[in-house]
């Protein structure tokens, strides 16, 4: 990603904005990133704004959000549509 394109990146607006999940999210967004996180601190919400803007910039690009079970990987598919939609 270029500086240009970074420079217009989106955070969701329909959640409660927590400085260090934006901090998180603005890092990953330019450099490669693992978060480590505690439970319910934001760590998917973080990977949805991610994959959002990457979607946006990249449009014939495909994201993939792996998860270890299937129940979760259904929770994690709500959880980003609630945060990006």
């Amino acid at each position: 990603v270029d500086e240009a394109a970074a420079a217009s990146w989106v955070y969701p607006t329909n959640m409660p904005v927590r400085p260090y999940q934006h901090s998180i999210t603005k890092t990953a967004l330019l450099h490669n990133t693992l978060v480590c996180l505690s439970t319910g601190m934001g760590k998917t919400l973080i990977a949805a704004a991610v994959m959002y803007n990457f979607s946006r910039w990249f449009p014939a690009g495909r994201c993939v959000f792996l998860a270890p079970t299937k129940p979760l990987v259904h929770q994690q598919v709500g959880a980003v549509r609630k945060s990006v939609g």
